[in-house]
């Protein structure tokens, strides 16, 4: 797909810079009917890309991909940022795709990386359980040994874009009598399987849900499907969250193609305040000045050290689970982003008889806190920097050795 004479960052940024010109239309030119995403347009829009070799720069050319780096899908990012891209297919692309990248099979990997990239697939995580909250390892959902595969059993919950998606990533116990982080596998199960039941999961802003919960019922895994093998669910699904942190502050394979960009643009969580102080006369009043000015200083600070942390990564000199900075971060960046907006924007953020599409800064206000949670509450991102970025000791869990099965029936267990 990709000129392979055409590798050199500065040929490749000539390269995009060309491209879109001629095929995509700057933001400002999408007209307002079109601002909500349109599951068809997007999928075209996915299949432009996908044609042109710009929906997955970083993938290997095996795959679908162009098989350049991500230094140069960190140049598409820039380049596109005025222009009109999919935003649905980050969690697909971003996230799930590079963890069948690291664990899958090179059958699926030839089989489904092209599709996803095309967009003819989506691919989600079906992680959180409806008894488990943060308690990812405590998974209930069944996985049982059938002939050449297995038969998964349980519920999954606030998975986002479940009802369109095709596939998802499955944590399910394959072994009761083992640790509880031992015992998992991850699998791959089609979400249009007739044995899989979708319920939406209707949010307080209105609208469409977003999230959902799954029921599964005897839904058939072939051998193949299994990502790392029977017993390496605990660790694939370390993996999984490492690209899920990754892309959500905006580096990694989901950057540029669709997901956040923390590193650069700064709407995508957070509202902006000054622009609703103008709006609402707030500017000029002492007593928001220090907020506002704090917030918008913390809002660089982010940018500067997602570059940072991209930079790094890219360059290898930043190993391990460095993007919980900046989700931590993010978390409690945005929720106080949230309340100021609220508070400047007087009567207008509280108006809302709940008809009709929530003002943004409402909207904002009400989903703030998912983003303290999803990805890994701030409570979990504060422990994998304490552990693993600054070796400090593990946090205390005399459960860890033992079965699962015995603590189900003793109703202990920890937090992780």
């Amino acid at each position: 797909m990709t000129d392979p004479t055409c590798q050199s960052l500065e040929d490749f940024r000539v390269r995009v810079r060309t491209w879109i010109k001629r095929n995509l239309r700057p933001s400002g030119d999408v007209p307002e009917s079109e601002s909500t995403p349109d599951n068809r347009a997007e999928a075209a829009l996915q299949i432009k890309l996908f044609e042109g070799g710009f929906a997955g720069i970083a993938v290997p050319e095996a795959y679908g991909g162009a098989g350049l780096t991500l230094d140069h899908q960190e140049i598409w990012a820039d380049e596109t940022r005025d222009y009109e891209t999919p935003t649905a297919y980050c969690v697909s692309i971003g996230m799930m795709l590079p963890t069948l990248l690291d664990y899958g099979c090179e059958a699926i990997k030839r089989r489904h990386i092209p599709r996803i990239l095309r967009g003819d697939e989506v691919f989600i995580q079906l992680l959180s359980e409806p008894s488990g909250g943060s308690d990812m390892a405590g998974a209930l959902t069944r996985a049982t040994r059938c002939n050449d595969g297995y038969v998964i059993n349980g519920s999954k919950m606030w998975s986002s874009g479940a009802a369109t998606a095709t596939y998802g990533l499955c944590l399910a116990r394959v072994n009761w009598d083992l640790p509880k982080h031992q015992g998992l596998g991850m699998f791959i199960v089609s979400l249009k399987d007739s044995r899989v039941t979708i319920v939406p999961i209707v949010p307080a802003s209105g609208g469409e849900a977003h999230q959902f919960i799954e029921y599964l019922d005897d839904v058939p895994v072939p051998d193949e499907y299994v990502l790392g093998g029977e017993g390496e669910g605990w660790t694939v699904a370390q993996r999984l969250l490492f690209h899920e942190r990754n892309a959500t502050i905006g580096v990694g394979y989901g950057y540029g193609l669709g997901g956040s960009k923390v590193g650069g643009d700064r709407t995508t969580w957070h509202t902006d305040v000054r622009e609703v102080a103008r709006r609402s006369g707030a500017m000029g009043d002492t007593a928001y000045a220090t907020s506002i000015a704090e917030n918008h200083v913390a809002l660089i600070v982010a940018e500067q050290l997602s570059a940072r942390l991209g930079n790094g990564m890219r360059l290898d000199k930043l190993q391990g689970q460095w993007g919980s900075l900046s989700k931590l971060g993010l978390g409690l960046d945005n929720p106080i982003n949230a309340e100021l907006a609220m508070a400047v924007s007087g009567a207008d953020g509280v108006i809302w008889t709940g008809q009709g599409p929530a003002p943004e800064v409402t909207m904002n206000w009400l989903t703030a806190r998912g983003v303290s949670i999803a990805g890994g509450s701030n409570e979990i991102q504060r422990n994998i920097i304490s552990e693993r970025l600054m070796g400090l000791p593990r946090e205390p869990g005399e459960d860890r050795p033992l079965p699962f099965s015995e603590l189900i029936k003793t109703g202990s267990g920890s937090s992780r």
